[in-house]
């Protein structure tokens, strides 16, 4: 019996060990958090042609010893003209995605629309924003080793333009332009900010109440994609009824592309809620879990070998998901039967 004792409590103490590693990345598995704030990762000129530093703040996990860990990058909105990187549903989904085991990061970018605020112009501040988004991604990649972080491992999320900035990072390439950037005066797509050499690839996005200039920029071998919105947002469409200074392709719109590509995707709408989920903290919480649940089975420790908790939460998600469409369906159905 002296001898079964500590076998047995040894036994224990794997289980509870193997029962922590998986529930890390899906549940909050970390109390105190830590902080860099204010890292300048890059500099570029703005719309008042001065040269701008770019500042990020770092949230991660307090005494964790992992090494290299999935990041998640988040972008705030604004409509490209206000805000920081400094919000309430920002430090929402940083310190919850770092509570679960992420590093995860918070940018500003240069702000400003040009001129008369034309679609032209919009579709330059998006230029702009995502290359800042992208020279964010190349520096984080090189202070990997610094930072924690695994390269393999890098996501995007955000607000409204925040969003729209993800999606444009990762699938819009060089000859799929707008018309009217101004490629002469802010220079190539990957910009000159910082960590030239560095790949801004990335390996997901979760799209919150965004939308895109043309869905066709994304192809077939693609980053995931998850997408949510209000039904009622008057912003931004999570369909195609409408547009936003030449973003006309919403959430729903984007997930059906992904779909007919093979890209995993999700779609998680709310229905009767306005842009940004009207600032509803359940609400935006809600979506938070949502982004979680899908983002858990995508990641490394599950890919080469998918744990029975992945499992049943996948098909969990997806039978929640079939309701959402099915749901959505009638939703366009009867908004195209009325107009």
């Amino acid at each position: 019996m002296k001898l079964i004792r500590p076998v047995a409590m040894m036994v224990l103490m794997i289980l509870f060990m193997n029962t922590a590693t998986a529930q890390r990345f899906r549940e909050p598995v970390f109390d105190a958090l830590d902080s860099i704030n204010g890292i300048a990762y890059g500099r570029a000129m703005n719309i008042k042609g001065n040269v701008e530093t770019l500042l990020m703040d770092l949230i991660f996990p307090q005494g964790d010893t992992m090494k290299k860990r999935p990041l998640v990058i988040f972008i705030h909105g604004g409509g490209f003209q206000n805000n920081s990187r400094k919000g309430s549903y920002s430090a929402m989904v940083c310190q919850g995605f770092a509570k679960r085991g992420f590093v995860t990061a918070t940018i500003d970018y240069r702000l400003g629309i040009e001129n008369q605020k034309t679609e032209v112009d919009y579709a330059n501040a998006l230029y702009r924003a995502q290359q800042d988004g992208r020279a964010a991604v190349r520096f984080l990649k090189k202070h990997a080793t610094q930072y924690g972080i695994d390269t393999n491992q890098v996501f995007l999320t955000g607000s409204s333009a925040g969003s729209k900035t993800a999606m444009a990072i990762a699938y819009m390439d060089e000859l799929e332009l707008p018309g009217g950037i101004d490629i002469q005066k802010w220079g190539p797509l990957e910009g000159a900010g910082s960590s030239e050499g560095f790949s801004s690839k990335v390996h997901g996005v979760m799209n919150a109440w965004g939308a895109m200039i043309d869905f066709n920029w994304i192809k077939k071998g693609d980053a995931p994609l998850f997408n949510t919105s209000g039904t009622m947002d008057k912003t931004v469409a999570f369909d195609s009824s409408f547009g936003y200074h030449g973003f006309k392709y919403g959430g729903y719109i984007l997930y059906q592309h992904c779909l007919s590509l093979g890209i995993p995707t999700a779609w998680r709408p709310f229905y009767g809620a306005g842009h940004t989920l009207d600032n509803n903290k359940s609400k935006q919480d809600s979506c938070f879990q949502a982004m979680v649940e899908w983002l858990y089975p995508l990641l490394a420790i599950n890919q080469l070998k998918m744990t029975k908790l992945a499992i049943a939460n996948n098909i969990q998600f997806h039978r929640n998901e079939n309701l959402w469409r099915s749901r959505s369906v009638s939703l366009l159905h009867r908004r195209s039967t009325h107009r």
